[in-house]
């Protein structure tokens, strides 16, 4: 159903300032991890307000994301605040993904 869906989105993972820097904080960047098959679900804005997101997903159990990865679909950004793993019989079949629309702050130039 995931690869069926003819979706993909773009992973990206935020690098924490100062991770791989001796000398302390570096400014915040972001590295690609992929492009990843994906299924997004159709639910309710009520559905949506309970479980506390602007979207939800699945993806395939290897597609290597992570909490608080940005995960981009057809131009709009998310980040991935749930990450649940679904079972099967003991198997992992997918990833369910709670997500929420990027909050960018503007500015006044």
């Amino acid at each position: 159903m995931i690869r069926k869906s003819g979706l993909t989105a773009t992973v990206t993972r935020p690098v924490k300032g100062g991770e791989g820097s001796f000398f302390g904080p570096h400014a915040t960047s972001e590295t690609v991890v992929g492009s990843i098959p994906i299924e997004m679900k159709d639910l309710q804005p009520k559905d949506l307000a309970e479980i506390g997101a602007d979207a939800v997903a699945s993806v395939l159990p290897d597609s290597g994301i992570e909490e608080q990865d940005f995960v981009e679909v057809q131009g709009i950004r998310y980040r991935a605040t749930n990450v649940k793993p679904q079972n099967l019989f003991g198997e992992v079949t997918h990833l369910y993904l709670h997500l929420e629309l990027e909050k960018r702050e503007v500015s006044d130039e």
